[in-house]
């Protein structure tokens, strides 16, 4: 019996618990009150009138167009344009009647607050400043970011503004001010602190009741869960000081997360009660929590004046709805069917339900889709209206009527429309069943084909669409499918090609300066990308591939050593964010495979293995965005984008020209659609359908020993283990010397009926093409194209175990389970000629100086870099580098007389001659070191080691603190910059003309024991006298960068950096040699890694007196700290 009950009540919660999740989408609810997506609403009555004023969401950040919504009953609301803002931001906007009986909106952009005028609510606005000027600027007072006016009128008339954003920061918080006459300036201003009003955030909103203020904020993070209301109270005045409530927060998410991140609220009084107006995520949750819905609820309180928890609901507070005059709808729960939807999260019923919380979204949004509402009867209408699901977007659209379902009736045409509005009213007479609204168009590209509700009366509605201007409506495009097709399939191995022909519907080519050239890697022919290549299109970026419309990328890579980043193709033009539209096959976990700008970058979840081929697809559906690899799904998110068409589609680095791919790509493929995992799964059989064959080459290879190395004739994974072989370096070319070559799958072709080897020997003392025919036991051999007698070839032997015995050196052996024709073999004797005549093996390197050594145990070298696509081997103490991109080396020479010898290869490893130095036996001359027991403190008399200073000129406003113990420098600051004398950082340097080293250990920053990223920055800095120039090696643990190194000058702003965040490497370098700088950086001293993109070439800083030292800087009004040791100086 009782596991009877226990069975019932398990289920009876289970039923509860979905009945709960159900509940958002009941019909009828009135939460959220409006029909789209708005955030930061301030609520006001004026007359019989209420008005809402709110940041316009769902556009990419908060971008406008400046709205506001009226309604005289509470219920049915209308979007009203506004002629001011138009600006690219409008966040958080207040509105509030002035001294002088006039109406004052404030808005913000990024830490700035706006204001106008007007003698009406709605406009129109008349700026404040002229000159377009804020009237906050951002830290008007320390301690406040700036953001988020909102304004508060006492019983006595006096009026408040309150602001404030990031208030948890230490010192920290929200500033009140009492605005003055003028509404834009102040008679007073002073701090709520964060200590009074625990964990400020922003949003800060104050009204008093029964002689309490109460100081009402959001804290959290407004994207996500987190985000709550919290409040303090006093009953000393407006501005404090406040106490903060114990029973905090009272309003946040709740339990089913369907009222997700509920935050930046006002409050409506009426008869004695207080309802809460605020945003909340929309339903099903948008990716970046930019989707914001508003509601309101009732607020209660207790008998001592503390605001009780905050019950969100779905259903809304019917009290304060008024009766009005406006006719039944009759299409409510009416039965609706469309011409798609794109899951059950947006059915076309959704349309019927008089919910402003659910909507109907076709599945493809780049084409026209349509929805049917049935009457059930025919009847007379009178009156349609639409919601659309972005208010501030025009649609272009077509209402039909039928009375049977099968004959249709034109009701409205606006196929031509350019304005936008909500709710949008077509009024006409007829009877009719059935009513269709088809969307053909929208002004955002790509926007999601969305309705909110469609209502129906049948008698007229009391009202007429309220438009806006017209707005720029995109040029459909008729081209749709593959549009770009690039692969090497038909061009020539080993030729180079600075134009690519595109197969795709665009047509047009590829063009780059740097030519790519065509290589046979591990099976597939592919372009080979050195790092440097950017490609652009001769075709324009189609505007149906650009806003928010679907596309695919699918591409076959393969990438021998994967970088953070690695972009591949982009299409898109500038950095605001959600507009960028980058894919790429780097490490880094936030945006190594797709960048949009903000949140909605991604990095894969596994990174893309190296060193093999790597089928990648990046679709998006206008919805979800989906990377695929090799076939299986990694990541999908759902987002809206904004993509701004580049002029070319760029291949081989970022739309910036930046972040290159370096490595192999086979095929690349771009759709204006997304695609299916079936497509998906075709593309992938259909790439690795090519035969396989066996191959070793040395061209990509070490000098030295090897005991396994890949085959080169397999897409898929394959190792073949080597006895006593080793790469060596061979009539100017890269070569295997070994023995045998032994391998199960050589065998298994060894042993069929018919094969082909081809082979690259050296004998008698230059290099032969060699093939090799097996033909049921009949042997045919080619030199150089030429048929030969087989007793004359020598360089290899097949024994009784299908071994092959190998006699001479080889430069690559490719034995195939087939034979070659007389075109194969001429043709491939051409590619193996064009390889071998390169202009390389004639080159001798130029060392640009003598080797010499930088500090006491480093020498370094540096080769001219005249030819292009090379890489470096350096011969040092009996031991070869690896090959390398870099011309230059530094090292640790193991005797004085050391002899550094380097080679330099092309791309198919031909070998250039050598060249040697013998490093300098002269070191540098070093600067000693501070006495161990030497302590100073700023303001002290003499300056020890560095002898020069620079600080700011308010020590107390910025804490500056300068020390030196035990040979630790110790430099801190507080919100410093470069640039304001009142603001300057310490900054402590010799003055040094010529050649330097300077290497130090970053011993502690500002958050490195607590594990806290910052914005404080500790390192070194070089820069010339006026400071207009400088280049710095630092460490910055905010925003995850780690070592982070810059170059600014005159039109000079480049950056770069290693990603480590808190696990930075502490000790960091800087060699500069005339006009060039090194920059480095170490886990322990001695061996030093190279940060990016080096040299660094500042004809600008050569020949001059540069400021060489120590520095530390903290922005965002934080404190920070750096401590300096092991400093050496070698000039």
């Amino acid at each position: 019996m009782n596991k009877h009950i226990f069975i019932f009540l398990s289920a009876l919660i289970l039923l509860s618990k979905l009945v709960l999740c159900q509940e958002h989408i009941k019909a009828g609810n009135l939460n959220p009150i409006l029909p789209g997506y708005f955030a930061d609403p301030t609520i006001k009555k004026i007359g019989d009138t209420y008005y809402i004023y709110a940041t316009t969401d769902g556009n990419g950040g908060g971008l406008g167009p400046s709205q506001v919504w009226t309604s005289k009953d509470f219920l049915n609301w209308t979007i009203q344009p506004m002629n001011w803002p138009n600006t690219h931001w409008y966040w958080a906007p207040d509105m509030t009647k002035g001294y002088d009986g006039k109406y004052y909106l404030y808005y913000s952009q990024p830490v700035e607050i706006y204001a106008a005028s007007s003698t009406s609510p709605t406009g129109p606005w008349t700026p404040m400043n002229s000159d377009g000027k804020s009237i906050i600027p951002n830290y008007m007072i320390p301690g406040v970011i700036t953001l988020d006016a909102q304004t508060f009128t006492d019983d006595d008339g006096k009026i408040y503004m309150y602001w404030g954003t990031w208030g948890i920061y230490p010192d920290h918080g929200c500033a009140v001010g009492l605005l003055n006459s003028d509404m834009r300036t102040f008679e007073k201003i002073k701090l709520i602190p964060n200590t009074d009003a625990k964990d400020f955030f922003e949003a800060p909103y104050v009204f008093k009741r029964n002689g309490i203020y109460y100081f009402m904020y959001s804290s959290g993070h407004c994207e996500d869960h987190t985000y709550r209301v919290q409040y303090a109270m006093s009953k000393v005045g407006p501005m404090g000081p406040f106490e903060y409530a114990t029973n905090n927060p009272i309003l946040y998410t709740n339990e089913d997360g369907t009222i997700h991140g509920p935050g930046h609220h006002s409050l409506i009084e009426e008869n004695g009660r207080y309802f809460i107006v605020y945003h909340r995520h929309n339903n099903p949750f948008s990716g970046g929590g930019f989707h914001r819905q508003i509601a309101v609820d009732e607020m209660l309180f207790e008998a001592d004046g503390t605001i009780k928890k905050i019950v969100p609901t779905h259903q809304g507070v019917s009290p304060l709805i008024k009766n009005s005059n406006f006719p039944k709808n009759i299409a409510y729960k009416k039965p609706v069917s469309a011409s798609s939807f794109y899951n059950e999260d947006f059915k076309p019923s959704f349309v019927a339900d008089d919910n402003n919380g659910t909507l109907w979204r076709a599945k493809d949004n780049h084409l026209p889709g349509y929805i049917t509402v049935d009457l059930e009867k025919v009847t007379d209408i009178r009156t349609v209206l639409l919601q659309f699901e972005y208010p501030t977007y025009a649609y272009q659209y077509r209402i039909e009527t039928s009375t049977d379902g099968n004959t249709w009736s034109l009701y409205a045409d606006q196929s031509k429309n350019n304005r936008w509005a909500s709710p949008i009213l077509e009024h006409f007479d007829v009877k009719a069943r059935y009513v269709r609204v088809y969307i053909l168009n929208t002004q955002h590209p790509g926007l999601t084909k969305g309705i909110w509700n469609i209502k129906v009366y049948s008698e007229t509605y009391p009202q007429k669409t309220l438009w806006s201007e017209p707005q720029p409506m995109p040029t459909p495009e008729s081209i749709v499918g593959q549009l770009v097709h690039i692969q090497p399939k038909n061009l020539q191995e080993a030729s180079s090609y600075t134009s690519i022909p595109n197969k795709g519907l665009l047509g047009g080519e590829f063009k780059g300066q740097s030519p790519l050239v065509v290589k046979t890697y591990y099976g597939k022919k592919a372009f080979y990308f050195d790092g440097q290549q950017t490609l652009k299109s001769t075709f324009k970026v189609p505007t149906n591939l650009i806003g928010n419309n679907p596309f695919t990328v699918s591409m076959w890579v393969n990438n021998p050593t994967v970088g953070r980043y690695e972009d591949v193709l982009a299409y898109s033009k500038g950095t605001q964010d959600l507009t960028r539209a980058v894919f790429g096959v780097g490490s880094n976990t936030n945006k190594g495979a797709v960048t949009h700008g903000a949140w909605p970058d991604l990095g894969f979840k596994s990174t893309p293995k190296e060193d093999q081929w790597n089928h990648i697809v990046y679709s998006f559906d206008g919805y979800m965005e989906r990377i695929y690899v090799n076939g299986e799904l990694q990541k999908e998110q759902n987002r809206m984008l904004f993509v701004k068409p580049n002029d070319h589609f760029i291949l081989g680095s970022s739309d910036l020209l930046d972040n290159h791919f370096s490595g192999y790509l086979a095929d690349l493929k771009i759709y204006n659609t997304a695609v299916s995992a079936d497509f998906i799964q075709h593309e992938i059989t259909s790439f690795k359908s090519d035969p396989s064959y066996f191959s070793l080459k040395s061209e990509e290879l070490s000098i030295g020993t090897i005991k396994q190395v890949r085959n080169n004739g397999s897409v898929d994974l394959h190792m073949v283990t080597l006895q006593n072989a080793k790469v060596n370096i061979v009539g100017n070319r890269t070569a295997f010397e070994l023995h045998t070559v032994e391998d199960s799958y050589l065998s298994e072709i060894l042993k069929s009926n018919q094969y082909t080897i081809e082979l690259d020997v050296f004998e008698n003392n230059s290099w032969r093409h060699y093939v090799y025919l097996n033909n049921s036991g009949k042997i045919t051999v080619f030199q150089d194209g030429t048929s030969i007698k087989t007793k004359k070839f020598k360089a290899i032997q097949i024994n009784y175990n299908f071994k092959l015995l190998v006699s001479t050196p080889i430069h690559f052996i490719n034995v195939y389970p087939s034979l070659f024709d007389a075109t194969t073999i001429a043709s491939n004797y051409a590619i193996w000629k064009n390889k071998l005549n390169s202009p390389i093996v004639s080159l001798i390197p130029k060392f640009k100086d003598v080797c010499r050594y930088i500090n006491q145990y480093d020498a370094f070298a540096y080769v001219e870099d005249e030819a292009k696509d090379m890489k470096y081997t350096f011969y040092i103490d009996g031991k070869y580098t690896d090959w390398k991109e870099e011309s230059f080396i530094l090292f640790k020479p193991h005797s004085v007389d050391s002899l550094l010898t380097v080679y330099m290869k092309d791309q198919f490893g031909n070998i250039s001659k050598p060249a040697s130095c013998v490093i300098s036996t002269v070191k540098p001359k070093y600067n000693e070191d501070v006495p161990n027991d030497e302590i100073y403190s700023l303001g002290g008399a003499k300056i020890p080691y560095w002898g020069n200073m620079q600080v700011s000129s308010h020590l107390d406003s910025t804490k500056t603190s300068i020390s030196l113990k035990k040979n630790v420098w110790h430099l801190g600051s507080k919100h410093t910059k470069w640039g304001s004398n009142d603001l300057l950082p310490p900054f402590m340097y010799k003055e040094i003309k010529g050649d330097f080293t300077i290497q130090l250990k970053v011993q502690d920053v500002a958050g490195l024991q607590s594990k806290t990223r910052t914005s404080s920055e500790a390192g070194i800095m070089i820069r010339t006298a006026k400071g207009n120039s400088y280049i710095n090696n630092t460490i910055l643990t905010g925003w995850n960068l780690g070592n982070l190194w810059r170059s600014v000058g005159q039109r000079i702003h480049n950056e770069g950096n290693n990603g480590t965040g808190l696990h930075f490497e502490p000790y960091i370098q800087v060699q500069k040699k005339g006009d060039m700088f090194f920059l480095r950086t170490s886990k322990d001293g001695v061996y030093w890694n190279d940060l990016s993109k080096l040299p660094i070439v500042r004809t600008d800083m050569n020949n001059e007196v540069l400021q060489v030292g120590i520095y530390q800087i903290a922005t965002n009004n934080q404190d920070g700290f750096g401590k300096f040791a092991d400093i050496e100086i070698w000039q």
